[in-house]
């Protein structure tokens, strides 16, 4: 299985500066982000945060809400839940805080960056369908219910081509 970054977006945000992100090819074969971004304020319990994609089959930017996703919950719980499991994806790659098995609060202001960045398809099941993925990344202020930031992701997901001999 191979993934594809294609693009990242960000369509707005009032969390901090976001626009430095950037997807190139590393020795011209793996796509990778690199880029860095400027968190104006620490996010604990106050905002949500949640991760949804469609996908698109055919690649005609036609679509569909895809079952992946990861539920919008308060950003400390979120780290709890997640950001211990799934660090190796970023860790090396990035100045982000390491997230011990409990989790911490708040995520903290600040300037991180990421260079070279892939993402490791090991980390998806071998059925995991073809196609073109978009996946929004949302941050919500939950005392004054005001969306704070949105990004996108676009990706494609496309699967090796086994050669097999077939006996005569």
């Amino acid at each position: 299985m191979y993934i594809e970054m294609d693009r990242y977006e960000l369509g707005f945000s009032d969390l901090g500066i976001f626009n430095t992100f950037r997807i190139m090819k590393f020795n011209r074969t793996m796509p990778v982000l690199n880029g860095s971004y400027t968190l104006n304020r620490d996010l604990d319990d106050d905002y949500e945060i949640g991760f949804t994609c469609a996908r698109s089959p055919l690649g005609n930017n036609q679509y569909q809400e895809y079952p992946m996703k990861l539920s919008r919950l308060p950003i400390c719980q979120f780290i709890k839940s997640y950001g211990h499991e799934y660090q190796h994806l970023y860790l090396n790659y990035s100045n982000t805080p390491y997230c011990p098995p409990e989790g911490f609060c708040p995520f903290p202001k600040g300037l991180y960056w990421f260079k070279n960045m892939h993402i490791d398809s090991n980390i998806f099941p071998p059925v995991f369908p073809e196609g073109y993925y978009r996946c929004y990344l949302d941050v919500y202020h939950v005392p004054t219910k005001k969306h704070m930031h949105h990004q996108a992701f676009y990706t494609r997901i496309r699967k090796e081509l086994l050669k097999t001999e077939i006996p005569v």
